[in-house]
């Protein structure tokens, strides 16, 4: 049984790969299953708490995701200014200058940045197995959730979920799949992370000093989206989605 629901994007999404550094790394177009199982499980433990969060963790780790994009998206480049701490904080002249600028610790810098505008809605779902523990709980975790990606990249949901027994018609991806089957040869490859099959709630918990280890706690996934590359230029590359086959 699938479970559907339906987002409008009210504000700029953000996500970098997992391979992207503090100061670049270009944005992903989609958020990944690894941001989305994590924002179900955020609003998982706001609405019931840290042991139902625990207690549900395998099933959500575990949880067969599909997305339909936006019909657009264009991606908007620039730099920013931030800070970030001192590499070498021996140094006496670099620390001399941070502490006269009120940065110390901190040093700035510029860093690169990605943030998309997408247009039209975006469906979200999830296939849960009948007796599954999620079936009455996905619905409502589902309902709250406001975010994607960054916390800033901010979604309202537009209808009560929907049940159905096959994934609906339209351009629905498969994005927790071990490998794509078939993919349109105009698309746009990305690299998605995904929870591994034997991630803790521990190592998800960021309170813990747990590490999680790529390619065996965090996956990553080669997903060709159906979107092509419109028109770009040094400021922006502009996204349409291919026509569903």
């Amino acid at each position: 049984m699938w479970i559907v629901a339906h987002y409008l994007p009210v504000s700029f999404f953000s996500l970098r790969p997992a391979s992207a550094t503090s100061s670049g790394g270009q944005t992903l177009l989609v958020p990944t299953p690894f941001a989305i199982k994590m924002a179900l499980l955020s609003t998982l433990i706001r609405t019931r708490g840290l042991a139902e969060g625990e207690r549900l963790f395998p099933a959500l780790r575990d949880l067969p995701i599909a997305l339909e994009p936006p019909e657009q998206a264009v991606v908007i480049k620039g730099f920013s200014k931030i800070r970030r701490e001192l590499k070498d904080k021996s140094n006496p002249e670099k620390a001399a200058r941070a502490r006269l600028e009120k940065e110390y610790p901190f040093q700035p810098t510029i860093a690169y940045r990605e943030y998309i505008s997408y247009y039209g809605s975006l469906r979200l779902a999830c296939e849960v197995a009948e007796g599954s523990p999620l079936v009455t709980v996905l619905p409502e975790l589902l309902v709250g959730l406001n975010y994607l990606g960054k916390r800033g990249g901010f979604i309202q949901i537009l209808q009560p979920p929907q049940q159905s027994a096959e994934l609906p018609a339209g351009n629905f991806l498969l994005l927790t799949a071990s490998r794509q089957e078939t993919f349109p040869m105009q698309g746009t490859l990305q690299v998605l992370d995904d929870c591994g099959p034997k991630l803790t709630f521990a190592q998800a918990n960021i309170y813990t000093n747990e590490r999680i280890v790529l390619n065996r706690d965090r996956v990553l996934r080669h997903v060709v989206l159906p979107y092509q590359r419109w028109r770009s230029s040094h400021a922006y590359s502009w996204y349409r989605l291919l026509p569903s086959s």
